[in-house]
Parts: C-alpha cells; sequence; structure tokens
C-alpha cells in the first residue's frame, strides 16, 4: 500500500447478528490496530502482507475476545454475536 493509500485507512469491529446483518459496529482507530493487529493469525493469504488489517475480515473468535478487550478496554462484544475487524480505504 502506498503512503496516501495508508492515510485513508480505517477499521470497524464489527459484529454479526444470526441474519449475517452487522448487529454492533464500533469504529477503530490506527493506534487499537497496532494494538492488537498481532493477535490475528495473518500468514495465510491474504494476510500474508497485510499489517494494517486491510484485506480481509479477521475473525474475533470467543478465546480472542479477553486479549482484543486487554489492548483496547474501551470495546464492548455482545453475547449472541460473531465478530471480525476488517479494514477499507476510504474513497475520501
Amino acid at each position: 500500500m502506498n503512503d496516501s493509500t495508508h492515510d485513508r485507512l480505517s477499521w470497524e469491529l464489527t459484529g454479526w447478528g444470526i441474519d449475517d446483518r452487522p448487529a454492533h459496529v464500533t469504529e477503530l482507530s490506527r493506534e487499537e490496530i497496532v494494538r492488537i493487529r498481532d493477535l490475528f493469525d495473518r500468514r495465510l493469504p491474504p494476510a500474508v502482507e497485510d499489517e494494517w488489517l486491510a484485506c480481509a475480515a479477521y475473525e474475533v473468535t470467543h478465546d480472542l475476545q479477553h486479549h482484543v478487550l486487554a489492548a483496547v478496554p474501551r470495546l464492548e462484544f455482545k453475547p449472541g454475536l460473531d465478530y471480525t475487524v476488517e479494514g477499507a480505504v476510504r474513497s475520501d
């Protein structure tokens, strides 16, 4: 990713309901991504070169949730939802 793309990245922690629709969405900052990115298994494509968690949706499994909360205490995980962290390039 080039420098201008880095400046336009944004991230979300999304809790998915049983209907596969987003039920709980929290925006994450670049600083928060730096704190949690090493918790995710990025050895497999496309994550092998995904330093900024922007190329895939990363599952936040139940056993990983307490590690994410330790790194970013403001987050909340609601019962019954499946969570992912995903980045995207803003078009602005």
